[in-house]
C-alpha cells in the first residue's frame, strides 16, 4: 500500500503503521464510560443512592432532566449478580488489572444501602404516567459504562482494561484528564462544564442575529467539550459566508488537531460557490508561512511533524488539504501559487531530499515513522507537481 497524503492524515497513518505490526487489530474495541459523552447525550444526570431494593435506587439530586430528590429509579441491569461483592472487596491489586482472573471485577458491585452514584439515563420513548417509566443508558455501550460508582470520595467506572484492544471492559479507578484525578469532586465540575457548553450551544441556535450567531458558534468550537465542538462546527457550515471569520479562527487554531479534514470541509461548506478563492487565499498564507519559517527550520523539524497538534502538524496537514481541495475544484487560478509552493519546497534541503525517496515504496511492519515523515515531505511536493500539471501553470 503506498502512502497518499491526499486520502490519509498523518496521525492516521502514525496508528496505523502502530497498530498493523501487532495481532491487537484482531482483538476488539469494549465499550468505556466516558463522562463528557454520557452528560451530553443524557436526557437525565441524577446523583443516587442505592436501597434495600436491588436494581431500584433514590434520587439525592439532580443535575439535568425532570427527577427529583427523593424519586425512584428502576434500573434492572444494575441489579448485582448473586455472587457480586462491594468495590471495596473486591481483590487487590488484582481486581484493577489484567490479572483479576476471578471476573469480578467485570461485574456489576453489590454497594452497601446508601451508597451512591451518579447515573447518566435516556428516557426512553413511549414512558409515560400511565406504565412505569422506563430509562436507558446515556451511552451506546449500555447501563455499564453510563454510571459512575462512589467509594471513598473516588469515582469508579467500566472501561476496558490492557493496552490497545486487549482486555475486558471491567470496573477500576476512573481517571479524569488532564488533570489525572480520580476524585468525585473532578468529575462533578466536568459535568457541569459539559452541560454548561450544552446550553450555550442551544442558546447561540436560537439566536435571530446570524452575525452574533456565527461569531458565538467559533467561541464554542474552540471550547474543550468534543460534543459542543462538533455541533457548532456543523452549524458553522451550514450559516454560509458569514460564518468564515469564525471558521478561520478555529483553523488558526483547532481544537480537534487529529481532524484537521473534517474542519476543512466546514470551510469548504461555509464558502460554498465561493471555496475556489477562499481556499486560495488561505493557501497563499500558507505558501507565506512556509517561506518564512522554512528557512529557519533545523534538520529536526520532522520529529514535530509526529506530535499531533504540534504546529508545524497542523500547518502541514492543512496545506496539503488546501491543495486536496482545491484539485478536486480543479481551480486553475491556484496553479501559480501552488508551483511557487513546490519551487520554494524542493529548494530546501531539510524540508525535501531526494533521497529520502529511496525509503519509499510498500509499507510494511518494518518501515519507521521517520521513513513515513520522510515520505510525508516528499508527498506534499509529488501533490504540488500533480496539481500544476492537472491545471495547467499559469503566469
Amino acid at each position: 500500500m503506498r502512502l497518499n497524503v491526499a486520502c490519509i492524515s498523518l496521525a492516521e497513518c502514525l496508528i496505523l503503521l502502530a497498530v498493523s505490526s501487532t495481532p491487537l487489530l484482531h482483538a476488539a474495541l469494549r465499550p468505556s464510560f466516558n463522562v463528557d459523552g454520557c452528560s451530553w447525550n443524557a436526557t437525565h444526570i441524577v446523583l443516587v443512592q442505592t436501597t434495600a431494593s436491588e436494581g431500584v435506587v433514590s434520587v439525592v439530586e439532580s443535575w439535568k432532566g425532570d427527577l427529583k430528590p427523593g424519586d425512584s429509579i428502576e434500573v434492572p441491569e444494575l441489579k448485582p449478580n448473586q455472587n457480586a461483592v462491594a468495590i471495596s472487596s473486591y481483590p487487590k491489586p488484582a481486581g484493577f488489572d489484567l490479572q483479576d482472573k476471578s471476573g469480578i471485577s467485570e461485574q456489576i458491585p453489590r454497594q452497601p444501602i446508601g451508597s451512591r452514584m451518579v447515573l447518566f439515563l435516556k428516557k426512553q420513548d413511549g414512558s409515560g404516567t400511565a406504565t412505569p417509566v422506563k430509562w436507558g443508558p446515556a451511552s451506546a455501550g449500555g447501563m455499564k459504562v453510563s454510571v459512575l460508582w462512589i467509594d471513598g470520595g473516588k469515582a469508579f467506572c467500566f472501561q476496558q482494561r490492557g493496552p490497545m484492544t486487549v482486555g475486558p471492559t471491567a470496573l477500576s479507578l476512573c481517571m479524569r484528564w488532564p488533570v489525572r484525578s480520580s476524585d468525585v469532586a473532578v468529575f462533578t465540575v466536568r459535568i457541569q462544564e459539559v452541560l454548561q457548553a450544552q446550553g450555550n450551544l442551544a442558546e447561540t441556535l436560537a439566536l435571530k442575529n446570524v452575525d452574533m450567531r456565527a461569531e458565538r458558534l467559533g467561541s464554542i468550537a474552540l471550547s474543550d467539550v468534543y460534543q459542543a465542538q462538533r455541533e457548532a462546527l456543523d452549524a458553522l457550515g451550514k450559516a454560509g459566508t458569514v460564518a468564515l471569520p469564525a471558521i478561520l479562527q478555529v483553523m488558526d487554531k483547532p481544537p480537534i488537531p487529529e481532524d484537521e479534514a473534517a474542519l476543512m470541509r466546514v470551510f469548504v461548506e461555509a464558502a460554498g460557490k465561493d471555496s475556489g478563492r477562499q481556499l486560495h487565499a488561505r493557501l497563499q498564507q500558507d505558501v507565506i508561512y512556509w517561506k518564512t519559517i522554512g528557512p529557519t527550520l533545523t534538520p529536526d523539524w520532522l520529529d514535530q511533524l509526529i506530535v499531533v497538534g504540534s504546529p508545524l502538524e497542523v500547518k502541514f496537514q492543512e496545506t496539503s488539504l488546501l491543495i486536496r481541495e482545491l484539485d478536486q475544484e480543479q481551480y486553475a487560478p491556484a496553479a501559480q501559487t501552488v508551483a511557487e509552493l513546490h519551487d520554494f519546497w524542493v529548494s530546501q534541503p531539510q524540508l525535501y531530499d531526494p533521497k529520502w525517496g529511496n525509503k519509499q515504496g510498500e509499507v510494511r511492519t518494518s518501515v519507521s515513522g521517520l521513513d513515513l515523515v520522510h515520505s510525508y515531505a516528499l508527498g506534499l511536493a509529488e501533490q504540488c507537481d500533480a496539481f500544476v500539471k492537472k491545471v495547467g501553470r499559469t503566469n
